[in-house]
């Protein structure tokens, strides 16, 4: 079994990064490979969108850290994407690799009973975090879930509400959420 993480915090002991990290590690010590991508580390741009990836090549053409990443993305049994939600969206570092995912879906894709470029079987967990309450930005989760599903993945969401910077003493249960569901799908 292999995970591969994407974390879109700038912040690496932030709320996203430790609740993921929670998942990631469990899964590790289940026997599963792991890998992590720091997009505030990495080097990357946004998408082009000159749809070379829909005509030319079956990838997206830009050369840059996220290659690899699309790379690892494709042989994972498990991808988990993070990120907290900042401005009711997720941060500009997980948007701006996010929209590189255009190129993970074939051409005819709303025609296509198969849209997408990801092998089939594939799951994918879903963290989000935010300080605000329960009932704010919903709809951030359902937008990116949306188009998991439309990748072909099985979502599953953890959304860690009041988890800010000064709400620490929270994360505390949604690691344990994120223990239980790596223990589920790694196990």
């Amino acid at each position: 079994m292999k995970v591969v993480a994407v974390l879109g915090s700038p912040r690496k002991k932030g709320a996203s990064s430790r609740i993921s990290g929670k998942f990631i590690s469990t899964a590790g010590e289940k026997g599963a490979e792991t890998e992590t991508f720091f997009l505030n580390e990495m080097s990357y741009r946004g998408c082009l969108g000159c749809d070379a990836c829909k005509g030319k090549s079956e990838r997206c053409v830009q050369k840059d850290d996220l290659s690899n990443l699309f790379e690892e993305l494709m042989t994972a049994d498990i991808a988990l994407f993070a990120s907290p939600v900042y401005y009711s969206d997720v941060t500009g570092q997980f948007k701006c690799f996010f929209d590189r995912t255009w190129s993970l879906v074939k051409p005819d894709y709303m025609t296509n009973p198969n849209p997408t470029r990801i092998p089939p079987g594939k799951k994918a967990v879903l963290v989000l975090t935010q300080g605000d309450v329960a009932d704010k930005h919903r709809d951030v989760a359902e937008r990116y879930q949306t188009f998991l599903n439309l990748y072909g993945y099985g979502v599953h969401v953890i959304r860690a509400t009041e988890c800010g910077m000064e709400r620490d003493v929270n994360v505390d249960r949604y690691m344990e959420k994120a223990e239980a569901l790596a223990l589920e799908m790694a196990g």
